[in-house]
């Protein structure tokens, strides 16, 4: 119990220290062993203006942790036997037949490579903006598949996809023939006992709710800033990224993740052990074999220990889950601001020092080597220079190695799709993305955007000049 102790008390420390550069006028955290929470901790305030501090209890939105919930639930249904994860999309869904192959074929879009964020299936639905007060609803969402594209073959690179997710939600609801939520609730939530995860807050647990927090950067690091972060709903989307949950209840969903030998789906036990230990095999290594992706988690390698992991940011929130089977140990970061540079790194040097005594060095996972810049040729300069997407994301175009490139400052800063590199698409003004989460999607910039400000959209964001 001593080194236990002592190993919390090292991790509490830890928290400490780094909570202060973080940003954020909240944080909870909590570790975990085997069934039990065994400790957690909140550092700062769950409001700037009643000073409240947070707790174990204290509810924030997890945004795409929810993809490891929707993942959990179409695993149910296959082993009920009303769908195959080699399924197309097209089984369960015959409208999407009509989205369009511009680089990658209707048909290679299966539920497997959607869990896997290996489909080639853009990021975000048509017309989806992350900056809008509303975002689309399912009768929406379904109406612009039409418009929808296959950007990149199937199983050339990994490719973040929150559409992917959406609609595996509709997916759920046919197959099932029960609302997404309801069934969600019903199968997954309700049974592994989570009292405080719902994907809409209710009276009783609004007043445990953190105030989220943007956190604004600018240009220059001293002009940094947090607001109070609107809140949207994702509507027909809410399987990519809707719930909202508390360290309590996330301690539960890990401690549920440990139990590969658990037998029969019952009760609790609501993947059987066989089919659990499949959603944390890994489907796709990197050829460095560092880390890969499993069926909705993320696996990576510290030294001979394999850590699975899922986070999520959305207004105002950021989150992270990581854990060790081996040693049945996680850690959960909740923070009430984002976008935010630090909270995936906190809690891997948490679960490092609570296993090891020692926090490590900074981790990058699969980095990408990004050329030195050079000279912008002349037809090229009005793209170059610092922008930021709301709601506070930066990112700087330059030229390097004969073409444009996004980067995140310094290489450094948080970043949705930098690095990549700009590919001209014969089009002035439009370019296509290669690498990252915006591989295949086409940037189009504008003189005249929102406000009037020149800038240019990519996959649901708009990237405005700073001037």
């Amino acid at each position: 119990m001593a080194s236990t102790n002592n190993s919390i008390a090292a991790v509490e420390d830890l928290l400490a220290h780094q909570f202060e550069s973080l940003g954020s006028p909240g944080l909870g955290a909590g570790i975990v062993q085997g069934d039990e929470l065994i400790w957690s901790g909140g550092f700062g305030v769950t409001d700037l203006e009643t000073g409240q501090a947070p707790h174990s209890r204290t509810i924030a939105r997890v945004a795409s942790i929810t993809k490891t919930f929707t993942a959990t639930a179409i695993l149910q249904l296959r082993d009920e036997g009303k769908l195959a994860l080699d399924d197309p999309l097209t089984a369960h869904l015959p409208e999407f037949a009509q989205v369009q192959e511009r680089d990658g074929r209707v048909e290679d879009v299966t539920l497997r490579r959607m869990l896997t964020h290996y489909s080639g299936l853009s990021a975000e639905t048509t017309g989806l903006s992350w900056a809008a007060e509303e975002f689309p609803t399912r009768e929406q969402i379904l109406s612009a598949l039409p418009d929808t594209e296959v950007v990149i073959p199937a199983d050339s690179q990994w490719k973040y996809s929150n559409l992917a997710y959406g609609l595996l939600g509709e997916v759920i609801t046919r197959v099932s023939g029960t609302d997404y939520v309801d069934y969600m609730h019903q199968n997954v939530i309700d049974p592994v006992g989570l009292k405080s995860t719902v994907f809409d807050l209710t009276d009783e647990l609004r007043p445990d709710f953190y105030t989220g927090y943007d956190s604004v950067v600018h240009g220059d690091e001293s002009r940094a800033e947090v607001r109070v972060a609107a809140y949207r709903h994702l509507n027909g989307v809410m399987s990519c990224g809707q719930l909202h949950a508390n360290v309590e209840d996330l301690a539960k969903w890990i401690s549920f993740q440990f139990r590969e030998d658990g037998g029969e789906r019952n009760g609790a036990q609501v993947l059987k052990g066989r089919t659990l230990r499949e959603m944390h095999r890994p489907q796709y290594i990197e050829p460095d074999w560092s880390s890969g992706q499993c069926l909705s988690w993320r696996v990576f390698r510290i030294e001979d220990r394999v850590y699975h992991n899922h986070g999520g940011g959305i207004h105002g929130f950021g989150s992270l889950m990581v854990f060790n089977i081996p040693t049945k140990t996680g850690v959960i970061i909740l923070a009430n601001a984002w976008p935010l540079v630090g909270v995936e790194p906190i809690a891997r040097h948490a679960i490092e020092t609570f296993l090891t005594g020692n926090p490590g060095a900074d981790i990058v996972v699969n980095p990408v080597e990004v050329p030195d810049p050079a000279p912008t040729p002349d037809e090229l300069t009005e793209y170059t220079g610092y922008y930021i997407a709301e709601p506070g994301i930066p990112a700087n175009i330059d030229y390097r190695d004969g073409h444009l490139w996004l980067t995140a400052p310094g290489n450094s800063g948080y970043s949705i799709h930098a690095p990549a590199q700009f590919d001209a698409s014969g089009t002035d003004g439009t370019f296509i993305l290669r690498g990252g989460r915006g591989s295949g999607e086409k940037a189009v910039f504008t003189t005249s955007g929102h406000d009037g400000s020149p800038g240019f959209t990519l996959g649901g964001w708009w990237y405005q000049k700073d001037r």
